[in-house]
């Protein structure tokens, strides 16, 4: 359960097992209670660790520092000191209360003026600063310009949409500043946060009142200190961060190590109380305080939104799910539903949830059935290879055969629409009838400036599996005599403010020779989500004829 007191920290530093001390004890307080998540390492070095909730610790001291000391420290407690050899000879340690000065921290402050420090919203533009499970001793986090007299009501961040988990437990950290890195901690108790959900996470801090007199900034960090993996799936946990000129990314591989700061800002805002008017101007302009009335930016939000409520439905983790195994990956589907078979396709990072205002509607008439592809939502991917639209095909060619079925209808959104048109294209005989909603032929066939976005992310981001974007990139390459092969009925559906190029979508209409086109006015690229019922209807109606 506590997977963290057993880093492999030797590992890391390519000692040999039989060259280290392994020190295991447990840390209370005077009155003998336990100190969950006390902070235990070797200063300047990789050796550290976090006791579990009861208070436990393991250490592994490679033999090269046997002669340093170790550092205990704890939010509330008075930081404590031990040589490796007094630890082996009693691993139990005990920390003393430490009092805050009241300079510092106030217990009480009335009258105070409401603000969000930060960014609001989440750019179109971000990339992500990725954490490692087995690691719970690493710090990420931002610094944030306050008040005079500010009182600290609540934390907000963003968890990448990519991530995939089944609950976090997380940690978060506040410092003075100092030369523009944090500096000593100003909490008196620890701050721990559960979640099971990606995308804007809020952390309430009213009941620890916090509130700071004559600073001018804090530095807000976050530990991810034990996790919970989906079953079958790789655990993936980033935070969402932006580029800017500001080195404002901090990082720390342990907390007695040194802080790292690099260009950029995590998507992240702190909600405060505030008295002192006069720097409110200096400090929105400092962080960003914008609530921007970007386009593709208030769409992008749209859509993360409507991410988490789909998220909150039963699709996509049904227990009467299944898999199918495909050799080099298994393919999660589910089924609802009676009638003609209708394979639903999400788009790229996606998962079946993504459907979660079609699937009731056409599982009244079909027999939905609805999949993730390979290496996202549940389904997993075992090659390490790149990823293709072609690949995508053969892995719901696979899926059909092992489900018997003879022919099918497929509606495919986006990445999903992409491989209907390359299965169609390739096995005719098995397609009744296909629905793309934001297809292309090719990567020109997107706006360049999202494109020149991907690039950009791409070229900056440190992604766990940058497959997904260099997918995007690099294809699809539909020919248009691929496009020739497709005899039956095929509705080709984009919004009238598409990523998807409007000629584009046009021109394969032309290339199809029995299709139909539909521009849906006033939505975008995400029409299953901002207009679900006239989607909806269109589709049924398709089918039906």
């Amino acid at each position: 359960m506590y997977k963290y007191l057993y880093v492999a920290v030797a590992l890391a530093l390519n000692v040999s097992v039989k060259a280290q001390v392994i020190v295991e004890g447990k840390v209370k307080n005077r009155q003998n209670e336990d100190i969950p998540y006390c902070s235990i390492g070797i200063k300047n070095s990789k050796v550290a660790t976090l006791t579990n909730d009861k208070g436990m610790y393991r250490l592994t001291i490679p033999d090269d520092l046997k002669d340093k000391e170790v550092v205990f420290n704890s939010a509330g407690y008075q930081e404590r000191t031990f040589s490796v050899r007094d630890l082996k000879a009693n691993a139990n340690v005990f920390l003393a209360d430490k009092v805050m000065a009241l300079e510092e921290v106030v217990i009480q402050a009335k009258g105070l003026k409401e603000k969000i420090i930060g960014q609001k919203s989440r750019p179109f533009l971000t990339f992500s600063k990725m954490f490692d499970e087995n690691v719970p001793t690493v710090e990420q986090g931002n610094i944030f310009p306050i008040y005079e007299k500010t009182r600290l009501n609540a934390y907000s961040f963003y968890i990448i949409p990519s991530s995939k988990f089944a609950e976090l437990t997380l940690k978060l950290n506040v410092y003075a500043v100092k030369n523009g890195l944090p500096d000593q901690s100003l909490l008196n108790k620890n701050v721990i946060y559960k979640t099971s959900a990606t995308g804007w996470q809020k952390i309430d801090l009213s009941p620890y009142k916090l509130v700071f007199n004559h600073l001018k900034e804090i530095a807000v960090t976050i530990q991810l200190i034990d996790s919970k993996s989906l079953e079958n799936t790789k655990f993936i946990f980033g935070m969402s961060a932006k580029k800017s000129l500001s080195k404002n990314l901090l990082f720390r591989y342990q907390p007695q190590g040194s802080w790292e700061a690099s260009e950029g800002n995590f998507i992240s805002n702190i909600d405060v109380g505030y008295r002192n008017a006069g720097k409110e101007e200096n400090i929105a302009r400092e962080q960003g305080d914008t609530t921007t009335s970007d386009v593709a930016t208030e769409q992008l939000v749209d859509f993360y939104r409507n991410r988490e409520k789909a998220k909150k439905t039963n699709y996509g983790k049904n227990k009467k799910g299944t898999f199918t195994d495909v050799g080099d990956a298994k393919i999660y589907y589910e089924i609802y539903g009676k009638g003609a078979p209708l394979l639903l396709l999400h788009g790229n990072n996606g998962s079946i949830a993504d459907f979660y205002q079609q699937i009731p509607a056409f599982s009244k008439n079909y027999q939905v059935i609805a999949l993730d592809t390979r290496g996202q939502g549940r389904s997993t991917d075992l090659t390490g290879r790149e990823y293709s639209y072609e690949q995508f095909a053969a892995d719901l060619y696979k899926v059909i055969q092992h489900l018997q079925l003879s022919k099918v209808n497929i509606v495919g959104w986006s990445d999903g629409g992409n491989t209907g048109l390359i299965f169609n294209a390739a096995h005719p005989e098995l397609v009744a009838k296909l629905v793309t909603i934001g297809a292309n032929l090719n990567p020109s066939g997107v706006d360049k400036a999202i494109m020149d976005g991907f690039k950009q992310q791409l070229s900056e981001n440190k992604m766990t599996d940058p497959r997904l974007l260099k997918l995007m990139l690099s294809q699809p390459d539909i020919a248009s005599g691929q496009l020739d092969r497709i005899k039956n009925p095929v509705l080709i559906i984009a919004g009238s403010k598409d990523v998807i190029r409007e000629e584009h979508t046009r021109f394969i209409h032309q290339q199809i020779r029995n299709s139909e086109l539909e521009i849906i006015p006033n939505s975008t690229h995400y029409v299953p989500f901002e207009q679900p019922e006239r989607l909806n209807e269109l589709i049924l109606k398709f089918l039906g004829k």
